[in-house]
Protein backbone atom coordinates (compact mmCIF):
# COMPACT_ATOMS: atom_id res chain seq x y z
CA UNK A 1 0.00 0.00 0.00
CA UNK A 2 1.53 3.40 -0.96
CA UNK A 3 1.09 6.47 1.35
CA UNK A 4 -0.69 8.24 -1.38
CA UNK A 5 -2.88 5.29 -2.56
CA UNK A 6 -6.47 7.50 -1.33
CA UNK A 7 -5.12 10.37 -3.64
CA UNK A 8 -6.85 10.19 -6.97
CA UNK A 9 -6.07 11.73 -10.25
CA UNK A 10 -9.54 13.39 -9.86
CA UNK A 11 -8.13 15.11 -6.69
CA UNK A 12 -4.62 15.82 -9.21
CA UNK A 13 -6.83 17.76 -11.74
CA UNK A 14 -8.81 19.72 -8.49
CA UNK A 15 -5.26 20.89 -7.44
CA UNK A 16 -4.07 22.12 -10.82
CA UNK A 17 -7.41 23.97 -11.27
CA UNK A 18 -7.89 25.28 -8.09
CA UNK A 19 -4.23 25.52 -6.04
CA UNK A 20 -3.69 28.67 -6.92
CA UNK A 21 -6.81 29.41 -4.41
CA UNK A 22 -6.16 26.51 -2.02
CA UNK A 23 -2.81 27.27 -1.04
CA UNK A 24 -2.33 30.41 1.79
CA UNK A 25 0.20 32.81 0.10
CA UNK A 26 1.43 30.40 -2.39
CA UNK A 27 4.13 32.90 -3.96
CA UNK A 28 5.10 34.12 -0.79
CA UNK A 29 5.81 30.66 0.18
CA UNK A 30 7.81 30.06 -2.84
CA UNK A 31 10.05 33.33 -2.36
CA UNK A 32 10.47 32.10 0.84
CA UNK A 33 12.07 28.90 -0.41
CA UNK A 34 14.52 29.90 -2.86
CA UNK A 35 15.76 32.90 -0.76
CA UNK A 36 16.54 30.13 1.68
CA UNK A 37 18.81 28.30 -0.36
CA UNK A 38 22.40 29.06 -0.83
CA UNK A 39 23.49 30.37 -4.62
CA UNK A 40 25.31 27.28 -5.68
CA UNK A 41 29.33 27.27 -6.85
CA UNK A 42 28.69 25.63 -10.54
CA UNK A 43 25.74 23.15 -11.59
CA UNK A 44 23.83 21.68 -8.92
CA UNK A 45 20.71 18.92 -8.84
CA UNK A 46 17.66 19.94 -6.63
CA UNK A 47 14.82 17.59 -5.89
CA UNK A 48 11.49 18.80 -6.14
CA UNK A 49 9.61 15.97 -3.48
CA UNK A 50 5.59 15.78 -4.76
CA UNK A 51 6.14 18.46 -7.59
CA UNK A 52 2.75 18.86 -8.60
CA UNK A 53 2.32 21.01 -11.79
CA UNK A 54 5.55 22.07 -11.27
CA UNK A 55 5.02 25.81 -9.43
CA UNK A 56 8.09 25.44 -7.05
CA UNK A 57 10.12 23.34 -9.40
CA UNK A 58 9.61 26.79 -11.73
CA UNK A 59 10.99 28.87 -9.37
CA UNK A 60 13.55 27.01 -8.79
CA UNK A 61 14.87 27.31 -11.90
CA UNK A 62 14.14 30.51 -12.27
CA UNK A 63 16.50 31.32 -8.99
CA UNK A 64 19.07 29.69 -9.76
CA UNK A 65 20.09 29.45 -13.64
CA UNK A 66 22.77 26.95 -13.09
CA UNK A 67 20.79 24.68 -11.44
CA UNK A 68 18.94 21.53 -12.72
CA UNK A 69 15.52 20.06 -10.88
CA UNK A 70 14.18 16.76 -10.73
CA UNK A 71 10.22 16.91 -10.01
CA UNK A 72 9.06 13.83 -8.32
CA UNK A 73 5.55 12.89 -7.90
CA UNK A 74 2.45 9.47 -7.56
CA UNK A 75 0.55 11.28 -9.96
CA UNK A 76 0.75 10.92 -13.70
CA UNK A 77 -1.60 14.24 -14.25
CA UNK A 78 0.91 15.82 -12.00
CA UNK A 79 3.71 15.33 -13.74
CA UNK A 80 2.50 15.66 -17.19
CA UNK A 81 0.73 19.30 -16.23
CA UNK A 82 4.66 20.19 -15.16
CA UNK A 83 6.39 18.28 -18.02
CA UNK A 84 4.66 21.14 -19.89
CA UNK A 85 4.68 24.19 -18.73
CA UNK A 86 8.29 24.04 -17.88
CA UNK A 87 9.29 22.61 -21.53
CA UNK A 88 10.77 25.86 -22.11
CA UNK A 89 13.87 24.80 -19.67
CA UNK A 90 15.04 21.82 -22.12
CA UNK A 91 17.64 19.33 -19.96
CA UNK A 92 17.71 21.52 -16.93
CA UNK A 93 14.13 20.23 -15.45
CA UNK A 94 12.93 16.26 -15.73
CA UNK A 95 10.61 14.47 -13.96
CA UNK A 96 10.71 11.37 -12.31
CA UNK A 97 7.23 8.94 -10.73
CA UNK A 98 7.97 7.88 -7.51
CA UNK A 99 5.90 7.29 -3.98
CA UNK A 100 7.17 9.46 -0.88
CA UNK A 101 6.85 6.82 1.23
CA UNK A 102 9.36 4.44 -0.70
CA UNK A 103 13.23 4.31 0.20
CA UNK A 104 13.97 3.30 -3.79
CA UNK A 105 14.00 6.69 -4.99
CA UNK A 106 16.53 8.32 -1.78
CA UNK A 107 19.72 6.62 -3.48
CA UNK A 108 20.69 8.99 -5.94
CA UNK A 109 23.49 9.51 -8.03
CA UNK A 110 24.39 12.92 -7.52
CA UNK A 111 24.02 14.24 -4.21
CA UNK A 112 21.50 17.02 -4.38
CA UNK A 113 22.15 21.00 -3.70
CA UNK A 114 18.81 21.54 -1.89
CA UNK A 115 15.67 19.22 -1.04
CA UNK A 116 12.29 20.83 -1.02
CA UNK A 117 8.73 19.60 -0.54
CA UNK A 118 5.06 21.35 -0.66
CA UNK A 119 2.14 20.27 1.03
CA UNK A 120 3.09 16.49 0.71
CA UNK A 121 5.00 15.31 4.22
CA UNK A 122 1.92 15.96 6.03
CA UNK A 123 0.72 12.29 4.13
CA UNK A 124 3.29 10.58 6.12
CA UNK A 125 2.95 9.26 9.85
CA UNK A 126 5.72 10.43 12.61
CA UNK A 127 7.64 7.27 11.37
CA UNK A 128 8.07 8.16 8.05
CA UNK A 129 8.76 11.66 8.29
CA UNK A 130 11.97 10.96 10.82
CA UNK A 131 12.61 8.05 8.39
CA UNK A 132 12.38 10.56 5.26
CA UNK A 133 14.19 13.29 7.11
CA UNK A 134 16.89 10.74 7.99
CA UNK A 135 17.33 9.51 4.36
CA UNK A 136 17.57 13.23 2.67
CA UNK A 137 19.99 14.14 5.26
CA UNK A 138 22.44 11.20 4.22
CA UNK A 139 21.84 11.98 0.38
CA UNK A 140 22.56 15.87 0.62
CA UNK A 141 25.88 17.38 -0.33
CA UNK A 142 27.24 18.92 2.26
CA UNK A 143 26.14 22.48 2.93
CA UNK A 144 22.67 21.19 1.17
CA UNK A 145 19.16 22.15 2.38
CA UNK A 146 16.18 20.85 3.26
CA UNK A 147 12.68 22.82 3.44
CA UNK A 148 9.47 21.85 3.68
CA UNK A 149 6.56 24.04 3.33
CA UNK A 150 3.52 22.00 4.53
CA UNK A 151 0.92 21.64 7.23
CA UNK A 152 1.32 21.38 10.40
CA UNK A 153 -0.90 20.07 13.70
CA UNK A 154 -1.83 22.54 16.04
CA UNK A 155 -1.14 20.81 19.73
CA UNK A 156 -4.42 21.94 21.35
CA UNK A 157 -8.23 22.76 19.68
CA UNK A 158 -7.81 26.49 20.34
CA UNK A 159 -4.77 26.28 17.40
CA UNK A 160 -6.89 24.27 14.99
CA UNK A 161 -9.80 26.29 15.27
CA UNK A 162 -7.66 29.56 14.53
CA UNK A 163 -5.83 27.19 11.64
CA UNK A 164 -9.11 26.22 9.99
CA UNK A 165 -10.67 30.00 10.83
CA UNK A 166 -6.95 31.24 8.82
CA UNK A 167 -7.61 28.85 6.13
CA UNK A 168 -11.04 29.42 5.17
CA UNK A 169 -10.13 33.40 5.60
CA UNK A 170 -7.44 33.37 3.03
CA UNK A 171 -8.76 30.69 0.60
CA UNK A 172 -11.92 32.98 0.61
CA UNK A 173 -9.92 36.42 0.16
CA UNK A 174 -7.89 34.56 -2.57
CA UNK A 175 -11.12 33.59 -4.25
CA UNK A 176 -12.63 36.58 -4.55
CA UNK A 177 -8.96 38.71 -5.72
CA UNK A 178 -8.98 36.05 -8.51
CA UNK A 179 -11.95 35.72 -10.04
CA UNK A 180 -14.10 38.11 -8.69
CA UNK A 181 -16.38 35.51 -6.70
CA UNK A 182 -16.28 32.76 -4.21
CA UNK A 183 -16.45 29.49 -6.05
CA UNK A 184 -12.98 28.31 -5.70
CA UNK A 185 -14.17 28.77 -2.22
CA UNK A 186 -16.90 26.83 -2.52
CA UNK A 187 -15.12 24.38 -4.65
CA UNK A 188 -12.68 24.16 -1.20
CA UNK A 189 -15.79 23.26 0.73
CA UNK A 190 -17.44 20.54 -1.78
CA UNK A 191 -14.00 19.19 -1.95
CA UNK A 192 -13.32 19.06 1.63
CA UNK A 193 -10.36 20.17 1.14
CA UNK A 194 -9.00 21.56 4.69
CA UNK A 195 -7.68 18.92 7.13
CA UNK A 196 -8.48 21.22 10.05
CA UNK A 197 -12.17 20.83 8.83
CA UNK A 198 -12.43 17.57 7.52
CA UNK A 199 -10.14 15.47 8.82
CA UNK A 200 -9.19 12.39 6.38
CA UNK A 201 -6.68 9.02 6.77
CA UNK A 202 -4.85 10.74 4.20
CA UNK A 203 -3.72 13.34 5.97
CA UNK A 204 -1.44 12.81 9.11
CA UNK A 205 0.59 16.13 10.17
CA UNK A 206 2.61 16.55 13.10
CA UNK A 207 3.58 19.07 15.18
CA UNK A 208 6.36 21.58 13.95
CA UNK A 209 7.88 21.48 17.49
CA UNK A 210 8.36 17.62 16.64
CA UNK A 211 9.36 17.71 13.20
CA UNK A 212 11.91 20.44 14.48
CA UNK A 213 13.21 18.00 16.86
CA UNK A 214 13.56 15.00 14.33
CA UNK A 215 15.34 17.39 12.35
CA UNK A 216 18.28 17.92 14.84
CA UNK A 217 18.09 14.58 16.12
CA UNK A 218 19.53 13.27 12.54
CA UNK A 219 21.92 15.97 12.28
CA UNK A 220 20.66 18.83 10.64
CA UNK A 221 21.88 22.29 11.89
CA UNK A 222 20.37 26.09 11.88
CA UNK A 223 17.15 23.89 11.87
CA UNK A 224 14.22 26.62 11.81
CA UNK A 225 10.53 27.54 11.19
CA UNK A 226 11.04 30.59 8.65
CA UNK A 227 7.14 31.14 7.86
CA UNK A 228 3.92 29.76 9.19
CA UNK A 229 -0.09 30.68 8.36
CA UNK A 230 -3.06 29.08 8.53
CA UNK A 231 -1.81 25.54 10.13
CA UNK A 232 0.84 26.17 7.14
CA UNK A 233 4.46 26.38 7.85
CA UNK A 234 7.83 26.75 6.12
CA UNK A 235 10.71 24.98 7.80
CA UNK A 236 14.17 22.67 7.98
CA UNK A 237 17.44 22.66 8.30
CA UNK A 238 21.25 22.70 6.78
CA UNK A 239 23.39 19.72 6.06
CA UNK A 240 27.31 20.64 7.78
CA UNK A 241 29.49 21.47 5.56
CA UNK A 242 30.97 23.73 3.70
Amino acid sequence: MTVQQDWKEEDSSDFVEFGEYFVPDRKTQMDAITSLIPQPQGPAEMLDLCCGQGRLSEALLAAFPQATVVGLDLSPTMLGAAAKDLAEYGDRFRTERFDLAEKDWRQRAQAPAAVVSSLAVHHLDASGKQDLFRDVFDMLRPGGVLLIADLVQPVAQRGVALARRMWNDAVRDQSIAGTGGTEPYEKFHELEWSCFEYPDELDKPSPLFDQLGWLRNVGFDEVDAYWMKAGHAIYGGVKPGN
